[in-house]
């Protein structure tokens, strides 16, 4: 049993530094990505919705109400902006939607401090239509021609999907491989965010081709879907690193677009509480930070949540280490649980999480977990340092919630 644990102990540390190796190679991902992107924004998930007029809001709203600043940096589009491709095989982006091209629109993206993604899939057709009456091409059969235009176009993010894969016995492997290599062919530097929803346990092995990559399903606004991504990501912190990310998908702060009739930028799926937890646990998992919510509108948990430097800087730390489960506290199921992630000033970030829905004490020893007679402690939510704190420390947490502490050995 020691040899067996031992045996992967080294395994992962092998991957955690390839990981970190191949980072100095492409110079793409030594943080986690943040921004924004469209899929949901408009109340129309599943029917994605963009054009140029939204995009360039988008871009300077975020430039106006601090979001660029605080390191929302990239503006993606999802499943929305193509529509057929040519006589030569070139991939033409929706003329009705984007009557200028993408070229203008990423431009006016840059000039703001912006980088711009956008979506392809990896099989014959794209996973939605856009609300259109027709099929969107994949990039099957076409990843260098695409990757070219994406490169003459100055995008500098592609997330790739999985839908529509069976018909031509694709392997996720070499797909993937394949858009990497004809990204890099370009030679501009260009993120890859695969998106083959965990199925092939791509912490295992997609740093080689992609800057981050899909753990498990599609995420949605409510805690059913949240707290399910929680759970499948709970152990592969340690895969995480400079240039390779896991990602838990979207977050929903402050809740999708509703459909109509109702007419409200927000229709939320979940708590403020839930939302809270939400963005906790992607900072500690260091985790992208894309928002798919109206950041036009902003609500009170929204500027609480999304603009809460601190907790930012837990994800962005550079030392770039991804946080885990680390155990439990004693309420019924586990539901009390001890989240703690590494942090390059030697400290660390713990997050007591209780996975049930009414309020449990949550305790966590110092000594027993880090070998740490005392810390120093300081409360990421409220904002302030507390006193120190002797052998263990114990809160109690409301239902959903999630309370994050950044803590120092008290010498």
């Amino acid at each position: 049993m020691c040899a067996t644990t031992n045996n992967n102990y080294f395994l992962l540390l092998l991957v955690f530094s390839t990981t970190s190796i191949l980072a100095k190679d492409n110079e793409l991902g030594l943080t986690p990505p943040m921004g924004w992107n469209t899929w949901c924004t408009l109340g129309k998930c599943g029917k994605d919705f963009c054009n140029d007029k939204e995009i360039m809001n988008i871009a300077d709203t975020m430039e106006s109400n601090g979001m660029r600043d605080l390191g929302y940096t990239y503006i993606n589009l999802d499943d929305c902006w193509a529509d057929y491709r040519d006589d030569n095989g070139n991939i033409v982006p929706d003329i009705s939607r984007f009557p200028n091209g993408m070229a203008s629109v990423i431009k006016y993206l840059n000039k703001k401090g912006f980088r711009f993604g956008l979506y392809t899939d990896s099989g014959t057709r794209t996973c939605s239509n856009g609300g259109r009456n027709h099929s969107i091409t994949g990039s099957y059969g076409h990843y260098e021609q695409d990757a070219a235009s994406y490169a003459s176009w100055g995008v500098e993010y592609v997330k790739m999907d999985w839908c529509n894969t069976k018909g031509v016995n694709l392997d996720p492997h070499v797909a993937y491989r394949n858009m990497s290599r004809a990204l890099e062919k370009t030679g501009k530097k260009i993120w890859l965010n695969s998106c083959e929803w965990g199925v092939m346990q791509p912490w295992y092995w997609m740093y080689q081709y992609a800057n981050s990559w899909r753990t498990g399903p599609d995420h949605h606004d409510n805690w059913d879907s949240t707290s399910n991504i929680i759970e499948i990501n709970a152990e592969l912190g340690v895969y995480a690193g400079p240039g390779g990310w896991n990602d838990p998908d979207f977050i929903y702060t402050g809740g999708q677009g509703c459909d109509p009739p109702v007419d409200s930028a927000h229709c939320p799926g979940q708590t403020d509480i839930e939302y809270r937890t939400e963005f906790s646990m992607w900072c500690l998992m260091a985790a992208p930070l894309i928002v798919a919510t109206d950041i036009r509108n902003l609500t009170d948990v929204m500027k609480k949540v999304l603009f809460n430097k601190e907790m930012i800087a837990i994800n962005q730390d550079s030392l770039g280490k991804g946080g885990n489960r680390i155990g439990f506290s004693d309420c019924p199921n586990k539901a009390c649980q001890i989240w703690s992630k590494d942090l390059s000033d030697g400290g660390k970030a713990i997050g007591l999480y209780n996975a049930d829905n009414v309020t449990h004490t949550i305790e966590i020893n110092f000594i027993e977990y880090f070998n740490w007679p005392a810390v120093s402690m300081r409360d990421l939510w409220q904002l302030k340092d507390m006193d120190v704190v002797e052998s263990s420390f114990s809160v109690a947490v409301e239902g959903h919630g999630m309370e994050v502490y950044r803590i120092m050995k008290h010498e």
